[in-house]
């Protein structure tokens, strides 16, 4: 005859696993645009999760659009708490020192990652860096991706609680991805055009912004 267990005693054994005990708070952080904070859910960008930003060029204004954030990542996140690292892996230039201090940056507080020209290497050093718990945000430059490295860099952002943005050609537009935000950059003229593509929460649309020192300032 079978055990009747109850539902309390069943959800509380130890060796049941409770997915919901692995959500990681949903947490935003200012993208530093009004604009774009006002068609973000929650206001600004996701935290703990996969961000994809899509272009046809370096150089149109992709870092400053994260400019703002990242000044304020780079610093302490609570009294008495060290701020966590910001990771670059691949980049395809090195990033000009100067404009970012200049942007509010502590430079101390930047790694970078020279992986190897196979895009298998960066994923990897990606999905190391966003496990290990250490980093506030981690990004990265790739050619192509498949949607179970998209999938494994997801799970590892979630369980590391930590920002995953990744680069991608335009050729990434036609693939399906699990990011909880997809977007598209595309400039024009003294504006940047933000193409939110896919957003979790939220609906897609179009933004115009003016990034300060948009273009290939902040590139060496």
């Amino acid at each position: 005859m079978p055990t009747i267990v109850s539902i309390e005693k069943l959800i509380n054994h130890p060796h049941i696993w409770q997915g919901a005990d692995s959500q990681s708070p949903n947490i935003v952080h200012s993208t530093g645009f009004k604009e774009l904070d006002d068609h973000l859910p929650g206001g600004g960008w996701p935290t703990a999760t996969l961000t994809e930003i899509v272009l046809a060029s370096y150089g149109i204004g992709e870092l400053s659009l994260l400019m703002p954030v990242l000044a304020r990542l780079s610093r302490p996140q609570g009294l008495g708490l060290a701020a966590r690292w910001i990771l670059w892996v691949a980049p395809p230039f090195i990033p000009y020192a100067p404009a970012l201090s200049r942007h509010g940056i502590d430079l101390t507080r930047m790694l970078f990652v020279h992986a190897a020209p196979s895009h298998q290497d960066s994923l990897w050093a990606m999905e190391q860096a966003l496990r290990a718990g250490s980093c506030a945000v981690v990004l990265a430059w790739v050619q192509s991706a498949d949607e179970t490295a998209l999938r494994r860099l997801q799970l590892a952002a979630e369980e590391g609680c930590c920002w995953a943005v990744l680069f991608r050609p335009k050729t990434a537009l036609r693939q399906r991805s699990p990011a909880a935000l997809k977007l598209q950059l595309l400039r024009e003229g003294e504006m940047t055009r933000v193409e939110i593509l896919k957003c979790r929460g939220g609906r897609p649309g179009v933004i115009r912004i003016r990034c300060s020192d948009a273009g290939d300032a902040e590139w060496r």
